[in-house]
């Protein structure tokens, strides 16, 4: 429905009449110049976006200012540049970084092995242990902070490592009498202790028997053509017949043949050196006299006397001298030492070993340490002539032995294994 008309139409602004026209809806004020719409209601709305609450829309003028600004700093950077009488010269490249090499995983160091020194005061036994053909090494070693437990040990030939070990027990077995304490009699081992012999498995080491004595063990002498018995000399002269089959022993009345010592004269070198030796040793005194060697020593061996000394008179250079049993003439006679004689020190050797064809001594140094010279047994020509490994850091070598093709020589808390042929050291057993 249409509205009615006003009668007396007024500007809705400025309140100003105008007239109305026929079929005319829209007028515009002639006073305040707004739009007025006869239809009231019924008009339609404009078409207009109303206006932000927040004021008028910034945006497009701060874009613009920004890029202004961006454009005003390039053309003053270009004129800078243009006036500039110096080249531009780019900034350095940046290297990229070099990422570090993976790191490479070290496997673990393997522990450290246990320290042990070689008992210097007993002999090494040599047989073969383990059954490859090669002759290993049996001996007493110490262990601990002080070196102060015992144990009987067995080494491989070949590589030196170890075994098999066993504990000692009781007393320290430092005080025996001689520095051979062990013999093997078939598949068993006997070892001498402070007053007692115990029964060895000769394979793994194991502990079979034990035989308490009645006083120090002196002696052990398997008796001859015998397979399973062994003699044991005592101090007291209570001397026992050890079985190895049965780990049973009984008092022996006799002792057997092989078994005997020499008698003794007073011709015999003292108990010290004799300690120190397995060969018959006698004092020079009945020695054919040689112009300018005096002897001190004869030692018996493959049919010869080898006479050890000095020269005399003059500075005591350690000198040599071998006979035929027998004989008033040596075979030869001379310097033990293959060096300048001014670098030995004078005094007379007590370590020596024979086989039949070599002579084996060693002497000491002025400067300290000691050397170990093989001689031919018969004409004195020397084969090699060797220091032997830290012999300055401890005690001297007092005695060693050849057996097989091999030299044991113990001295301080070491073993070392020389090539009897070569001289060459083999290995070491012990440590520092």
């Amino acid at each position: 429905m249409a509205r009615p008309r006003p009668t007396s139409p007024r500007c809705p602004r400025c309140n100003a009449p105008f007239t109305l026209v026929a079929e005319q809806v829209l007028y515009t004020c002639h006073y305040c110049n707004a739009s007025i719409d006869t239809r009231g209601e019924q008009a339609p709305r404009p078409l207009y976006q109303a206006p932000s609450a927040t004021g008028p829309n910034r945006l497009p003028l701060a874009l613009g200012m920004g890029i202004a600004i961006m454009l005003l700093g390039a053309m003053a950077g270009f004129f800078a540049m243009g006036g500039s009488s110096e080249p531009y010269t780019p900034p350095p490249s940046r290297a990229e970084p070099v990422p570090p090499p993976p790191t490479a995983q070290v496997p673990p160091a393997p522990p450290p092995k246990p320290r042990f020194a070689w008992d210097m005061d007993n002999t090494p036994t040599v047989t073969d242990v383990n059954g490859d053909g090669t002759d290993d090494i049996i001996g007493t070693i110490r262990r601990g902070t002080s070196f102060d437990r015992y144990s009987t040990a067995a080494f491989d030939g070949k590589t030196l490592e170890p075994l098999w070990e066993v504990p000692i027990e009781g007393a320290a077995p430092t005080d025996l009498a001689s520095r051979e304490r062990y013999i093997r009699q078939g598949a068993r081992l006997v070892r001498r202790e402070a007053m007692a012999v115990s029964l060895l498995e000769l394979a793994t080491g194991k502990v079979v028997g034990r035989v308490a004595l009645s006083d120090k063990p002196d002696k052990l002498c398997i008796p001859q053509e015998d397979t399973s018995a062994v003699w044991v000399s005592v101090v007291d002269q209570q001397n026992i017949l050890l079985d190895t089959a049965t780990a049973t022993a009984r008092p022996a009345s006799q002792t057997p043949p092989n078994c005997q010592r020499p008698e003794r004269t007073r011709y015999d070198c003292s108990p010290a050196i004799h300690r120190k030796t397995h060969l018959p040793c006698s004092l020079a005194v009945q020695a054919p006299s040689i112009p300018g060697f005096r002897g001190q020593y004869i030692y018996t061996a493959h049919g010869l006397d080898v006479v050890l000394g000095a020269r005399n008179p003059g500075t005591r250079v350690p000198m040599a001298a071998v006979f035929e049993k027998g004989a008033k003439q040596p075979l030869w006679h001379g310097a033990i030492a293959d060096m300048d004689i001014e670098q030995v020190l004078e005094t007379t050797p007590e370590a020596l070993d024979i086989s039949e064809d070599a002579l084996f001594v060693a002497y000491r140094l002025r400067a300290g340490g000691m050397h170990l010279v093989r001689r031919d047994v018969r004409t004195g020509a020397v084969v090699w002539d060797v220091p032997v490994p830290r012999s300055k850091d401890g005690s001297l070598v007092t005695s060693f032995r050849k057996q097989g093709d091999r030299l044991y020589v113990p001295h301080w808390m070491w073993l070392d294994v020389f090539d009897a042929k070569t001289g060459n050291v083999i290995g070491t057993l012990g440590t520092w």
